[in-house]
């Protein structure tokens, strides 16, 4: 037995829903040398469709492979690579658009910003799916763009007011990974790798050279069939259906009436005899042809390829990939692969049985088995040697310690996700555009551009593309969005003239804000209907105003106004009720007792004028003696008798005439209480 290579002995386990294959080797050049392998299948269904359901019975398992292998190579085995099983990734599809205020050249980091949001839209689909269960990001790409609607290959570089894009965005439970951890954990070993199953067969039978190709790789297993596609020189996506062998297992069993292990090597005789022998439970010994039993199964094979395909084009954009490879037992039943590329509408020759026998990159020491059974456990050990970090590449973002699944090359971006940073806070939001109507005319302003994160991969500055190793520091200091504009009346509109009415200030021309007057600092927001009105006469103003003049007058510093009076800068302007019996029409100011009119029954009478005395008067607690008139003071007369500053109005004035609210024309009398004050 060679010794050489015990220290460098590489041990691979696919913990499988039927079996569990171990096998072991080292690396040898580029090629990988197997030197022995064990296969066992569970004792009872102690997983179902890739997940483990019972740790016990599927860690005694592989503890009986791994000391079977110990003893026969005569070695420790304590390190081993694993994979978690393709079927139990979950995939979401999800479709995001961006929009732009006008015709704008797409840059790299709008398409970067768009597929981050698209990544971030996935988790939350994913976590609303199922919100009990932890996931990893395992890896997302493209399936299409589209510009202005318009299918296209690359954005950038293309002008365009919305750009879109469909992602498929694949997640792994981590709940799957820990119930692996468990099995390997109680077989007493370490697991120092771990891949995805659709890798390990991808790195087995697809090599680099050829992954520029579109292809798909199939495996065809008990419970599922796993799906992954490679495009331009790495795997851009992942899939599975729940429709595997099993189904047609079952079709056998219910047919014929035999046992499940029974049904299981019906299948395997029928992909190379003509005649295929066996016992029924009763215990009658059976012979069947294969054009029979292929009659059988053929509805099951029919949809279960039918489903495959569908999936095939729904990861790869709706077209057939270029080729088709299959691997895992199931691949291998009748017909399935003339049937997927009857429905992928490829040449048969183009979906293609994958076998030990075409793993170029593989030499064996032992009499290895011809079947695609072995082609992922080989695998996993070739993705082993042929990556030389562990299972999990552990960086930090902002001091937070993150750990990712080492699925494919990682990036900044998968840190920046993994580390639950939003989209937003890496490529920042522009200000929202102000819109508004003047005089019916649309106005747009638009709103500052934001300040994109700052991204620092050891302490140089990086792109969300770079990728990124273990140990690596990422510091991101978050993006700051766009300022909304802020725009004023003031701003908008070149006032030309303020005027105050009942203590109230307009500005001229009038500025109407959805038919309500407003100030100069009235601040603009979206969707507002602003006219502005030339306003030069007072009877423009109060018509505009809707204000009516019956049984009023407009007095500017006591004096009345008439309506074509020619509005200045700088106005001051009070409005007053006229007592019932005054004469509106009545051009003086006051009146004389002679000229007051009774009204009862329409009789004038005049009335005697008595001696007039002088009038003491309390103005805001003040006596004030009142000089001898003939006529009746009325309030408005006050001011020119006390200190009461009218040019700078501090509000509404309020006229207060023995504790009742007066008015300019009132008339005011010996005794009188007057209080005088500015209400705002």
């Amino acid at each position: 037995m060679k010794t050489y290579w015990k220290e460098l002995l590489c041990f691979g386990l696919d913990i499988g829903t039927r079996t569990v294959v171990g096998v072991v080797g080292y690396k040898e050049g580029e090629n990988f040398v197997l030197i022995d392998y064990e296969c066992r299948a569970h004792e009872e269904r102690a997983m179902k469709d890739g997940q483990i359901h019972d740790i016990q019975k599927v860690a005694r398992v592989v503890y009986e492979i791994k000391s079977t292998l110990e003893k026969r190579l005569e070695v420790t085995l304590k390190d081993v690579a694993i994979a978690a099983a393709g079927r139990s990734l979950s995939t979401q599809i999800v479709e995001v658009t961006k929009s732009f205020d006008e015709l704008h050249e797409v840059t790299l980091s709008d398409i970067q910003h768009l597929e981050l949001e698209g990544v971030a839209k996935a988790k939350l689909k994913q976590q609303d799916g199922d919100n009990e269960k932890d996931y990893y990001c395992v890896a997302y790409s493209v399936v299409q763009y589209y510009l202005e609607d318009y299918m296209m290959a690359n954005l950038e570089g293309h002008k365009a007011r919305e750009i879109k894009a469909r992602l498929i965005v694949t997640f792994l439970p981590k709940q799957v990974i820990d119930s692996l951890y468990a099995v390997i954990e109680r077989a007493e070993m370490n697991v120092t790798h771990l891949t995805l199953e659709p890798i390990a067969a991808i790195n087995a039978v697809i090599p680099e050279q050829i992954r520029l190709l579109n292809l798909a790789l199939v495996d065809v297993g008990a419970g599922t069939s796993d799906i992954a596609i490679t495009k331009e020189g790495s795997v851009s996506a992942y899939g599975m259906i729940p429709n595997a062998g099993d189904g047609v297992t079952e079709a056998i069993i219910h047919k014929y009436l035999v046992d499940f292990n029974t049904a299981e090597s019906i299948k395997k005789q029928a992909t190379t005899q003509d005649k295929i022998f066996f016992n029924d439970i009763i215990g009658l010994p059976c012979e069947i042809m294969v054009d029979e039993l292929r009659e059988v199964i053929a509805p099951i094979i029919k949809t279960m390829t039918q489903e495959i395909a569908e999936q095939i084009l729904s990861l790869n954009g709706g077209n057939p990939p270029n080729a088709v490879f299959c691997v895992g037992g199931g691949s291998q039943m009748l017909d399935v692969t003339s049937s997927l590329a009857k429905y992928l509408d490829l040449p048969e020759e183009r979906v293609a049985l994958r076998s030990t026998v075409h793993m170029t990159k593989v030499k064996s020491e032992v009499d290895l088995i011809d079947t695609p059974e072995m082609i992922t456990p080989l695998g996993i050990c070739m993705t082993m040697m042929k990556d030389k970090y562990t299972e999990f590449t552990i960086v930090r973002v902002n001091e937070q310690k993150i750990k990712l699944l080492n699925a494919k090359k990682l990036t900044i971006l998968d840190a920046i996700v993994a580390a639950g940073i939003e989209h937003s806070a890496i490529f920042p939001k522009k200000g929202e555009t102000l819109m508004f109507k003047l005089n019916g005319v649309r106005q747009r302003v638009k709103g500052e551009n934001g300040s994109p994160a700052t991204i620092l991969l050891n302490g140089k500055e990086a792109s969300i593309q770079e990728h990124i190793n273990d140990g690596d520091f990422i510091e991101v200091e978050l993006a700051a969005n766009g300022m909304s504009p802020r725009m004023t009346i003031g701003k908008l509109v070149k006032i030309e003239k303020s005027i105050q009415l009942e203590g109230k200030c307009y500005y001229l021309p009038l500025v109407l804000v959805n038919n309500q007057p407003v100030s100069s600092e009235y601040e603009i927001v979206v969707n507002d209907e602003i006219t502005t009105r030339s306003i030069y006469t007072l009877g423009e103003l109060l018509d505009t105003l809707n204000i009516g003049m019956e049984n009023k007058i407009v007095t500017k510093n006591f004096e009345k106004l008439d309506s074509d009076y020619i509005l200045q800068d700088g106005d001051s302007f009070l409005i007053d009720i006229l007592p019932s019996n005054i004469n509106p029409k009545k051009e003086d100011k006051a009146l004389e007792v002679e000229e007051v009119i009774s009204l009862n029954e329409g009789i004038e009478i005049a009335q005697e004028v008595e001696e007039i005395l002088d009038i003491y008067i309390i103005v805001n607690g003040k006596t004030l003696c009142l000089p001898k008139k003939e006529i009746d003071y009325i309030f408005a007369s006050i001011f020119d008798f006390i200190d009461f500053d009218l040019s700078k109005p501090q509000g509404v004035i309020k006229l207060i005439k023995n504790g009742v609210e007066s008015t300019l024309t009132d008339s005011i009398h010996d005794g009188d209480v007057l209080e005088i004050f500015w209400k705002k």
